[in-house]
């Protein structure tokens, strides 16, 4: 087998990454609904193969499936629409206290640093005259994410619906693209692949259910209103790895600042977080979720930023499960598995040709 140089083979890495980088950038209308389509498509899978089980039909059994997972999904939003409505009635009064809380802050730089309130108007005004100078670009930044939010949604029901329908062709192009004698090996392969990501998902929603429960009660012991609405907010969020719960905290973290009367809320509020995060990073995500497609922390972060640079929230969302479907396909592969050793958490390297041998 022909070898070539370090520095051809590192040459080529580079090319090949930055090719990727563009084609995850310029191509993100069409893959970030494809990367979502497949993770719902494979958790779906054994839903579909029981109704099929029923002589439903293929198609049928399906379009069933989606229903289901449709009307679930508007259960869960109806809920928490109902919950926005309550938190909404008190609006009106973080309204007046920050009124109040301005006019404190005023107050204090007038006597701390001598700057009159006139004058601190003046350059509150000037800061929101160059705010609305730049807020063309903040309202076309929301409309296109808005457009892209939309676009998925819409793209998701029929990608799924087809990636469901003809799975077993996708199969045989693999095998047919790779040497027979690997058939095995593919097969083995995506098997393992369509496990470890349904048992992600699963595993995910399952989280996101115990943390929604944990934070409820949390505020609840607390004496936090509208309880129900940020516990579920706050888990929902954990969607994001790693700083989901923390931008969820904050939330009735302001709303315990501005609404309550003693510091003891705020600080109720940082310690149930601080304590559904510490048990969400070190019990219930290792063993609802396990280890099989958790990578170390460093790659992580990487994916996260990476994720929120190209593809934004969508990015952040996907590119650490995808990471993690990456290591188990490496894994599998004899000379990739030192890459898969490199995103996973495991420090000892185990050598599988060995024990293939």
């Amino acid at each position: 087998m022909k070898t070539y140089p370090f520095w051809f083979k590192s040459t080529m890495i580079l090319i090949g990454l930055s090719l990727l980088f563009l084609i995850l950038s310029y191509g993100k209308f069409i893959l970030m609904p494809l990367a979502f389509s497949a993770l719902f498509s494979m958790l779906l899978v054994p839903v579909t193969k029981r109704l099929e089980a029923w002589k439903l039909g293929r198609a049928g059994s399906i379009v069933i499936a989606m229903v289901l997972v449709v009307v679930l999904f508007f259960g869960i939003l109806s809920l928490f629409s109902w919950q926005f409505v309550q938190f909404a009635e008190d609006l009106p009064q973080v309204t007046e206290r920050l009124r109040q809380f301005n006019a404190d802050i005023l107050t204090f730089v007038d006597q701390q640093l001598g700057i009159a309130p006139d004058q601190q108007t003046d350059y509150l005004q000037q800061a929101l005259d160059n705010l609305i100078e730049q807020s063309g670009q903040y309202v076309t930044g929301m409309v296109n994410t808005t457009t892209n939010l939309f676009t998925t949604l819409g793209l998701m029901p029929i990608f799924i619906f087809f990636m469901l329908y003809y799975k077993e062709m996708y199969e045989t192009f693999l095998n047919k693209i790779i040497e027979r004698r690997s058939h095995s090996q593919v097969d083995a392969m995506v098997s393992k692949v369509q496990e470890v990501t349904q048992n992600y998902l699963v595993g995910l929603i399952t989280v996101i259910l115990i943390l929604a429960v944990l934070n409820t009660i949390g505020l609840l012991i607390v004496g936090i209103d509208h309880a129900i609405f940020f516990g579920i907010f706050a888990a929902f969020l954990a969607i994001i790895p790693y700083i989901g719960i923390i931008i969820g905290s904050i939330p009735p973290l302001l709303y315990a600042l501005f609404l309550t009367d003693s510091l003891l809320f705020p600080l109720g509020v940082v310690l149930v977080f601080v304590s559904v995060q510490f048990l969400e990073g070190n019990f219930i995500t290792p063993r609802v979720i396990g280890s099989r497609v958790s990578i170390n922390p460093f790659i992580a972060m990487i994916a996260l930023i990476i994720g929120g640079q190209l593809w934004g929230v969508s990015g952040m969302i996907l590119f650490v499960p995808l990471v993690g479907i990456l290591r188990v396909v490496f894994e599998e592969i004899p000379a990739l598995r030192p890459v898969g050793y490199l995103l996973g958490n495991q420090i000892v390297y185990k050598d599988e040709e060995a024990t293939d041998q």
